[in-house]
């Protein structure tokens, strides 16, 4: 400010007082023409002073208005996240490769349990998903649609097909569909979470900038 405040000084000498002892001509300026100087220069610079503080204030709102919009939409991305994983560890429990059955349970009610956990999970992640639709981007709105899409191909296979609905291929053809839809979501879900990582990362940066 203080560079500034000199610059702006300097231009008023530089300029000022050359058309005022030209007025004057060879005479040497008197004291009321000294003191109208000071004065004048004392007035831009208050003005400038004025015009600075100003724009300090408006810069301060500035970065209020994006300190807040950050807060809010690192609650909306940290919400997705959560609701993300749920449905992918939901999706990958349907069928693990390893897994572990309750023998006081008929097929049908752990069936319904797990399909349930996933039910749950999905309802979860589309209510912030199209609830907070208009404060995050696009590009991973379009990101968790694809996680919400692989998941349900896989609750599909899980709930209507059995071993015995692999013609010819038997038990093999129904895990390698388990196996490849499973990876999917698994894909799905790390590249929506890249996506909302990536949008964190730079308003990070935008914020320390």
């Amino acid at each position: 400010m203080w560079t500034l405040l000199s610059l702006i000084t300097g231009l008023l000498i530089g300029n000022f007082l050359p058309r005022y002892f030209g007025q004057k001509g060879e005479n040497l300026a008197t004291k009321e023409g000294i003191s109208e100087i000071t004065s004048k220069i004392e007035m831009v610079k208050h003005e400038y002073a004025t015009q600075l503080e100003s724009i300090k204030a408006g810069l301060s709102a500035q970065l209020s208005t994006h300190g807040f919009r950050y807060e809010k939409e690192y609650e909306i991305l940290s919400g997705l996240t959560g609701c993300l994983v749920d449905v992918r560890d939901s999706i990958l429990s349907l069928r693990p490769l390893l897994d572990y059955v309750d023998p006081s349970k008929t097929e049908e009610q752990i069936k319904s349990e797990r399909l349930g956990r996933y039910v749950k999970a999905q309802q979860a992640l589309y209510a912030v998903r199209e609830r907070k639709k208009p404060f995050y981007p696009d590009e991973i709105y379009l990101a968790v649609r694809e996680v919400e899409k692989t998941a349900v191909k896989e609750s599909v296979g899980y709930q209507y097909k059995n071993p015995r609905s692999f013609e010819g291929q038997g038990l093999m053809g129904y895990w390698s569909e388990v196996e490849k839809n499973q990876s999917q979501i698994v894909e799905a879900s790390e590249k929506a979470i890249d996506k909302i990582r990536a949008r964190v990362i730079k308003w990070d940066a935008l914020s320390n900038g």
